[in-house]
């Protein structure tokens, strides 16, 4: 499966991720075929008040989502490509920057 940036996909992450999950495919398409793994964003139905660190993503038909997920920036993750499912979908482009600006928070970068 060819993967690029800003891919909605179903991965099973490590650790207490466990499950499969939605998750957005955030590394750059330069890299998705140099390496055995993607970095990737989990997501969650269980949201939380914090816009700002854990973007919502309504569900449309563009993205593939069946209910309104934020995205877990604070858990981005390597994922190895053999454990991402299937891709239901893409995010849209303000979807996408707002997740980008969360990473911005999240990491501190400037």
């Amino acid at each position: 499966m060819k993967l690029s940036r800003g891919d909605v996909v179903i991965a099973v992450f490590p650790g207490e991720l466990g499950k499969p999950r939605p998750a957005v495919i955030l590394q750059s398409d330069d890299l998705t075929e140099i390496f055995s793994t993607v970095l990737a964003c989990p997501m969650t139905t269980h949201l939380i008040d914090a816009p700002m660190l854990r973007p919502i993503v309504a569900p449309n038909a563009e993205n593939g989502l069946q209910e309104i997920s934020q995205t877990m920036v604070e858990k981005i993750s390597p994922v190895r490509k053999e454990v991402i499912r299937q891709q239901i979908g893409r995010l849209g482009s303000g979807d996408l920057k707002r997740i980008e600006t969360a990473l911005l928070h999240v990491t501190g970068i400037t």
